[in-house]
This record gives structure tokens, C-alpha cells and sequence, in this order.
């Protein structure tokens, strides 16, 4: 090999790696600051409120929500409950029936095999939930071991508004989440399935 193209490879050696060094100071910087904007927020309850949301994630199911905040912000348990119960809140404005509910997955950071579900009937109605990771394609959906949705007292209730919590989720499979309703009777008026990929806990 002549000197010309050893000169010449050394040449982009060094310009190779001036380029890394530069791109790696400049990556430093900009989390820097990033993190530096963060903290000067931090204590500004209205930034951190409007700086959390929650959206849709199709990459655990159709109509699944998830909360979406900057990574390293740092807030109190008890201010981020209070935001997200706001968020919640102001969601449910709106009507949504068994067959469109909201469906957010762990909006608290309590459980990640959590799922929250929103929906209304017209009349009371009981609800029942059943959940597995195996498939249910040609099984007897009366024959499934439903749970029952239970009320703060551990009862059965009758409601037109039905708010619950599902956290038997199982991480890292594609969960099959049916909710069904009933009446006093103990007829079933409608069913719903929903296919949720769950994270896996480390995730």
C-alpha cells in the first residue's frame, strides 16, 4: 500500500472519529438541557398536568390508553393520582357503551398487569369479566369461568355506570379479555372480547 492511501485512510480515521466525539458532546448537551428544562418544571403543577396524558397505544390493544410523560419527570404519588383522576374524569364526560368502553392500561404505575375499564348501559347491569392468554376461538363462551365485577363491599352491584379494575392480566401474552353484562335474572344482555398485549414485567 503507497503512502497517498495510508495518509488518505488516516485522514478519515481522524475525521471519523472527531465526527463520533462531536456527536456524542452534542448528545450529552442536549439531554443535559432536556433534563434541566425538566427540573426547572418540575414544581410547576399546571407544566406537569399538561405534560401528562393519556393516549392511544395500539401496541396493547384497539382503544387501549396508556399515560405518556416525559421520562425523567418526577412527581409526588400524590400529585400524579390527583392529575391522572383529573384526566380520567374528564374523559368520562362523554358516554361509552360495553362495546367501545375506555380501556386504560395501569394509569396509576401501581400494576403493570392492570387494566381500567369505563363504560355505561342504559339499565342496570351486572358485570362479569374472564380473562386468559390461550385462545377461545371454538370454546363454549357460556362454559367460561367468569369473575365477578364486586363493589367496594365486596357485593355484587346493579349499576348503570360501571368503573372496575382487572389485575389478573398476564404479562407478556397476548391476553383475551371478555366482559359480559347481565340482568337480575342473570341473563346475559351483552358480551364483549378485547385482545390486549400485555408488556412483560421488565419491560
Amino acid at each position: 500500500m503507497n503512502k497517498y492511501k495510508i495518509i488518505k485512510i488516516f485522514k478519515y480515521t481522524v475525521l471519523l472519529t472527531i465526527l463520533v466525539v462531536a456527536t456524542q458532546q452534542v448528545y450529552k448537551f442536549g439531554k443535559k438541557s432536556y433534563q434541566d428544562y425538566i427540573n426547572a418544571h418540575e414544581n410547576d403543577l399546571e407544566w406537569v398536568e399538561n405534560n401528562i396524558s393519556l393516549e392511544d397505544d395500539y401496541r396493547i390493544g384497539n382503544q387501549v390508553k396508556v399515560v405518556h410523560m416525559p421520562t425523567d419527570l418526577t412527581v409526588s404519588t400524590e400529585d400524579y393520582t390527583e392529575i391522572i383522576n383529573k384526566k380520567i374524569k374528564a374523559l368520562l364526560v362523554n358516554s361509552y357503551s360495553i362495546d367501545s368502553p375506555i380501556l386504560i392500561y395501569n394509569p396509576y404505575r401501581e400494576d403493570k398487569n392492570m387494566l381500567y375499564i369505563y363504560f355505561h348501559t342504559g339499565e342496570k347491569y351486572q358485570a362479569q369479566y374472564f380473562v386468559s392468554a390461550e385462545s377461545i376461538v371454538m370454546r363454549d363462551m357460556d362454559a367460561l369461568e367468569y369473575q365477578d365485577f364486586l363493589d367496594d363491599s365486596g357485593n355484587v352491584s346493579f349499576t348503570t355506570r360501571h368503573y372496575y379494575t382487572i389485575d389478573s392480566l398476564i404479562p407478556g401474552k397476548k391476553n383475551n379479555v371478555i366482559l359480559r353484562i347481565l340482568d337480575e335474572n342473570g341473563v346475559v344482555v351483552d358480551a364483549e372480547n378485547f385482545i390486549l398485549n400485555i408488556p412483560n414485567e421488565e419491560d
